[in-house]
């Protein structure tokens, strides 16, 4: 993967702040932050209508709103704990989406 130096379109943009969003799903498995901490990185509703006013991929908003639904599982730690797995591989599988199109369009490699 090549990091471009600036964002040549929304995709370039989008597929840094999945790789953001997914360390925030991640240090939250890890327990390395708290719940709170994450709802202030990106995980409330004000942070989906910016990302709808800013016209960025339905999946992302989507995926958003759903880390919104973690505060209410947070009481059921098995819930929680599944809801959070999923989040991080629907994560994963959009960042390997954006990054494999970045690589075609740009360096001819395919991952």
């Amino acid at each position: 993967m090549v990091i471009p130096k600036s964002f040549d379109s929304g995709k370039d943009f989008e597929s840094m702040l999945l790789t953001s969003i997914l360390g925030t799903f991640i240090a939250l498995k890890e327990d390395l932050i708290s719940l709170r901490q994450a709802e202030s990185y990106w995980l409330s509703d004000l942070t989906a209508e910016i990302f709808e006013e800013l016209s960025l991929s339905e999946e992302i908003i989507a995926l958003i709103q759903e880390g919104v639904q973690l505060k209410k599982l947070s009481q059921y730690s098995t819930i929680y704990d599944e809801m959070l797995d999923k989040l991080i591989e629907d994560s994963k599988r959009l960042i390997a989406q954006y990054y494999t199109e970045y690589d075609e369009a740009n360096t001819g490699i395919i991952n």
